[in-house]
């Protein structure tokens, strides 16, 4: 076995973790950041950026689609299920609020229900003065089948094995 040889590194000297060095940090990430996206969007190429940070262009890449992907509005998906969120506990504040002598309350959960409906697909999204005809329709009911008299193949008759016999 070989000795290994341990080089002594100097003490890191202690982070600060006070509320002011940690604000000030945040603010020069944030100055970072929107350093780099003025950069990219005066037509720097990641090349330049990854030089004149001192970073490796892998790692400028990196950061440069961790700073956009934060930027990036949210996907459609995401905000219809916040916006169904929060007009379920709409709705669950004006029922209970409802009562006789509280006809607004009833007047709130019609519209947030028509809205839930709206974000659910079961009503139009837009809204018109006139009000809607409903088209005729077939019938839901299916008319029978022709029957022919006899459906089914004759069934031979056959005694259960477990009936009381009768007689004995």
């Amino acid at each position: 076995m070989s000795d290994a040889v341990e080089t002594e590194r100097p003490a890191a000297a202690p982070r600060d973790r006070s509320a002011a060095a940690r604000r000030a940090a945040r603010l020069r990430k944030a100055g970072r950041e929107a350093g780099i996206v003025d950069l990219l969007n005066g037509g720097a190429s990641i090349p330049e950026l990854a030089a004149r940070e001192g970073l490796t262009e892998h790692s400028m890449r990196s950061l440069v689609r961790k700073i956009l992907s934060k930027r990036m509005p949210a996907p459609p998906a995401e905000f219809v299920a916040i916006q169904v969120s929060r007009l379920h506990e709409a709705l669950l504040v004006s029922y209970s609020a409802m009562s006789g002598a509280n006809l607004k309350a009833v007047d709130r959960v019609v519209r947030i229900v028509r809205e839930l409906d709206r974000y659910h697909g079961f009503a139009p999204s837009t809204r018109t003065s006139e009000p809607r005809q409903l088209a005729a329709r077939q019938p839901l009911a299916l008319a029978a089948p022709e029957s022919s008299g006899r459906e089914m193949a004759p069934q031979p008759v056959e005694k259960s094995r477990f009936a009381a016999q009768k007689g004995n």
